[in-house]
């Protein structure tokens, strides 16, 4: 079947109209009409039926639709890979991380990569996980690393965990809860900070920290710039749920303590490495994942 006609089909089926699908894909709406009649005796059998309120799939409609998105994608993957295998250069990467994993491991990967690769283009962005997923899905990023707990587990998806490692409560030092053991109740009642947590994550956060039913989780602020709430912790009575090695150097320097809750289970952090499976990763981007490698087991 053509391409360029089952791109048309799926341009209808998700704008809802001819006129607009037509807008699209840069075709008048009677040349669109056309290549829709084509499909359909190309098919033999009625993909749309047509109604004053716009046009909507038939139940065969809905089937070549559905596989048509799929010959799609693997058509693009097709032509990325042998642009890649004629591709002679390093080119250009676009990572996306979740604010922890930012934290850790996104300076040193910067770092590393401009070191060995000093024409290397990277892009990064740091979200959330599921806006991270979408831009995944979409093929605006070629990978992401985020928290493993928010990947879900679907085929599509390879996954590469990287070490695991602790997570805790930190506080300036000097700060009044700094000298001795603390409690989960004077806990909950300090100005906790932290990245803005997933849907998914909540739950656990609210076992975590013995929420009562109904209980918000008590964070006063939420941000994934990880540095200004670093930055916030070590001016003011803030509490600052992490990981360790996000802020191994306050803690070296003595900027920042870890307070001791005896009640508080012990707190890790593991993070994944994650793109399309049916994507194959470009030379830079595969690079780029050797070197997360590293600087995690590092």
């Amino acid at each position: 079947m053509n391409l360029k006609r089952l791109e048309h089909l799926v341009a209808v089926a998700e704008e809802g109209s001819l006129a607009a699908a037509a807008r699209r894909v840069h075709l008048s709406q009677p040349a669109l009409t056309r290549s829709i009649q084509a499909l359909e005796e190309e098919a033999g059998a009625v993909l749309l039926d047509r109604g004053a309120r716009g046009v909507t799939l038939t139940a065969v409609g809905r089937m070549v639709t559905e596989r048509a998105r799929r010959i799609l994608f693997e058509s693009g993957c097709l032509a990325r890979d042998l642009a890649l295998v004629r591709q002679h250069e390093i080119g250009s990467v676009q990572i996306g991380f979740g604010a922890f994993p930012a934290a850790i491991l996104l300076p040193e990967l910067l770092c590393e990569l401009h070191r060995q690769w000093p024409k290397l283009r990277i892009a990064t962005e740091v979200n959330h996980p599921r806006a991270l997923l979408d831009a995944l899905y979409a093929e605006q990023v070629d990978f992401v690393v985020i928290e493993h707990s928010t990947v879900p587990t679907v085929a599509e998806l390879e996954v590469r965990r990287l070490p695991a490692g602790p997570g805790g409560i930190f506080a300036r030092a000097g700060h009044p809860l700094a000298a001795g053991p603390v409690d989960i109740a004077t806990l909950r009642a300090s100005a906790l900070v932290s990245v803005v947590f997933p849907p998914e994550t909540h739950e656990r956060l609210r076992k975590l920290l013995r929420c009562k039913p109904g209980e918000d989780l008590p964070f006063q602020v939420e941000s994934n710039d990880f540095r200004a709430l670093t930055h916030l912790v070590r001016n003011a009575d803030a509490l600052l749920l992490g990981p360790t090695r996000a802020v191994a150097e306050e803690l070296k320097a003595g900027k920042l303590v870890t307070l001791d809750v005896p009640e508080l289970p012990e707190v890790t952090m593991q993070f994944s490495v994650v793109w399309l499976k049916q994507r194959t990763l470009s030379p830079a981007a595969g690079r780029a994942v050797g070197v997360i490698e590293g600087v995690a087991g590092g």
